[in-house]
């Protein structure tokens, strides 16, 4: 989308009416409306001004991709190296002081530094790192009782930024709930003379406020932005989105972190059935698979949307189809995009780019790397795979014809394998007898103890595309409406139809139908269905809330290991998957069920408008 980036008076008048300081968090942060009356009323004047109220709240949709100074990761890390997907190595990132440590606390959990954990903690404002929840909740309320007045935009285009608006506070909304339960509704613009008593709504009522929402939106979108307006306009919220959303908030409302038997820690806020729904109803299930069958019947029905399918069908179309999924602007199974900028962060601004190829951040576990399986689709477990670990366990070694690629095509675009061909050169990320890295890494600058497997995804290169134009991330795509669907269906014991959508993302990788690389129960194809994910997804910022959804604690507890590659002399390789010592976790030997919801800041607690703390924290 094309944002303003001139200021103008226009723009320091809204910063005057809807900002707040940044030590303002919450809900306790809405309730300063200076000179609301006479500004509002010179903004709702004229159509450019208006408008500029909700480009402003898009800047709320977080990104996965880190950069300087707009900081949404956790503290420069990746979401994903809080998973069991990759490791940090580095020990200044949000990752090892908070997560690792196991020192996250209510009091910490929102700190103005650096390495503050931000996108798991959106119960924030602070611009000044790119992160405006509340700020944008009340722009959009504005928006939509203000709208009417603009004289110079048509009743259609009103609706839409209604709609609009409607769904950017869905999707805060959304995040908040991911991350701690139910959580105050903000419903409105307050002012100071309002009641600002305003406890947690249960799980039930979070859940079905967020859909009434994105269901009085979804008329009043465009169901894809045109072709005509794709310069301008492309990045704002569609029917296809919005109802992407929806399926996103049902399917996690309906996973056994909330729809359970039992809470997954008591204490009073479970009491509430504020961090659960308070039992479990199969129905809960029915429901987010209606939401996903209903996006899915829609775009088979409308077009406009559709997997990027491989032009050839061998290893080069399977990469190029996937990478152009996820990677590009265009990409036409994209249904939400966040843009933050055109272009990318640049090679040395403590960003994506120089946190993980240069100091140690998003190093692939040997367990993601075993996720993905053989190229035909045989698990790596199966003995007639002919998979062995310790020759060529990537698939990809050699040069030329030599190179087989016999793993997951998925794989060579999400981590770095040796030999493989990458921005015309080929990789190298064996380590010396000296244990530096190879020089398109900095060695001296990356942790000796990392691993081999450094993430390739979104980096176009070791040097080339840096900074990257036309830049995004894939907040949402179509397969994960498809793994979603899927894995409702599981849960409704209905596996034919489960299988049909799994293999929907596998085939389109040349990955051969689940059915036919093993017999499958309930469980474990709920098991197979998460893998599926993970490969599919990996830092996208899936993995984090598949595992507390699912009450993963064997995925947090388990010891997770570095793949390490050294050249030998001859020329051949060797491989071998040592633990990970350097930054262990404490979850390994110390893990509390408190991490599946998030710690609200202390200083919210203490404000008086009734939050309840989650339990454990």
């Amino acid at each position: 989308m094309k944002l303003i980036t001139k200021l103008t008076i226009i723009v320091a008048m809204l910063f005057a009416i809807f900002s707040t300081s940044c030590e303002d968090i919450g809900v306790g942060s809405l309730e300063k409306p200076e000179g609301e009356d006479v500004t509002i009323d010179t903004i709702f004047s004229s159509a450019e001004y208006a408008e500029r109220v909700l480009w402003y709240s898009y800047k709320s949709l977080r990104s996965g991709i880190t950069r300087a100074n707009k900081n949404q990761g956790i503290g420069f890390s990746l979401q994903s190296d809080i998973t069991d997907l990759s490791h940090s190595f580095s020990s200044w990132t949000g990752a090892y002081k908070f997560y690792y440590s196991g020192a996250l606390n209510s009091a910490n959990a929102i700190t103005n530094v650096y390495s503050r954990p931000s996108v798991i903690h959106p119960y924030v404002d602070m611009p000044n790192k790119g992160v405006i929840t509340f700020k944008a909740i009340r722009n959009c309320y504005t928006m939509i009782e203000h709208v009417h007045k603009v004289p110079d935009m048509e009743e259609e285009e009103k609706a839409r930024l209604r709609a609009e608006a409607r769904t950017l506070i869905a999707y805060n909304m959304m995040e908040l709930f991911r991350n701690y339960g139910g959580i105050p509704w903000v419903g409105k613009v307050y002012s100071p003379d309002d009641d600002f008593i305003n406890p947690r709504l249960t799980v039930e009522a979070t859940v079905d406020s967020i859909v009434g929402l994105l269901d009085t939106a979804i008329p009043d979108l465009p169901w894809a932005i045109p072709e005509s307006e794709i310069s301008n306009w492309a990045g704002r919220f569609t029917q296809a989105g919005a109802m992407a959303l929806k399926t996103r908030l049902l399917l996690f409302a309906a996973s056994p972190l909330f729809n359970s038997d039992q809470p997954y820690l008591n204490g009073e806020a479970a009491d509430k059935n504020y961090t659960w729904y308070g039992d479990y109803q199969q129905n809960r299930w029915q429901r987010a698979a209606d939401a996903a069958k209903a996006l899915i019947d829609k775009m088979e029905a409308q077009g406009g949307y559709a997997l990027e399918m491989p032009a050839t069908e061998d290893v080069w179309g399977y990469r190029e189809a996937y990478q152009k999924a996820f990677f590009s602007r265009r990409s036409s199974e994209v249904l939400i995009s966040v843009r933050d900028g055109y272009t990318g962060p640049g090679r040395w601004e403590d960003a994506i780019y120089a946190i993980n190829l240069n100091y140690g951040g998003g190093t692939c576990t040997n367990e993601y790397m075993r996720m993905f399986p053989m190229a035909n689709g045989t698990p790596i477990s199966d003995p007639s795979s002919g998979w062995d670990e310790s020759i060529d366990p990537l698939g990809c070694e050699g040069s030329g014809a030599a190179r087989q690629y016999s793993r997951d095509p998925r794989l060579y675009e999400t981590m770095q394998c040796v030999d493989d061909t990458w921005a015309g050169e080929q990789i190298e990320n064996w380590k010396n007898k000296q244990g530096a890295w190879a020089k398109h890494v900095k060695g001296p600058r990356r942790n000796l103890s990392s691993g081999s497997t450094v993430i390739r995804k979104f980096i176009p290169g070791f040097n080339s595309g840096i900074p990257v134009k036309e830049h995004h991330f894939p907040y949402m795509r179509i397969p994960e409406i498809y793994l979603s669907y899927a894995e409702a269906m599981n849960e409704l014991d209905n596996q034919s139809e489960a299988y049909t959508y799994i293999n929907k993302v596998r085939n389109r990788v040349g990955l051969k139908n689940i059915e036919e690389v093993g017999s499958w129960s309930r469980e474990t194809l709920r098991d197979q269905i998460l893998t599926e994910r993970a490969c599919e997804f990996g830092f996208e910022q899936v993995r984090w809330f598949d595992m507390t959804r699912h009450k993963l604690t064997a995925a947090f507890e388990e010891q997770l290991h570095n793949v390490l590659i050294q050249k030998n002399a001859d020329g051949t390789y060797s491989y071998t998957y040592p633990a990970i010592e350097t930054y262990s976790r404490a979850w390994w030997s110390n893990f509390d069920r408190k991490w599946f919801l998030q710690p609200f800041p202390v200083d919210e607690v203490q404000k008086g408008y009734g939050l309840i703390q989650n339990p454990g924290w």
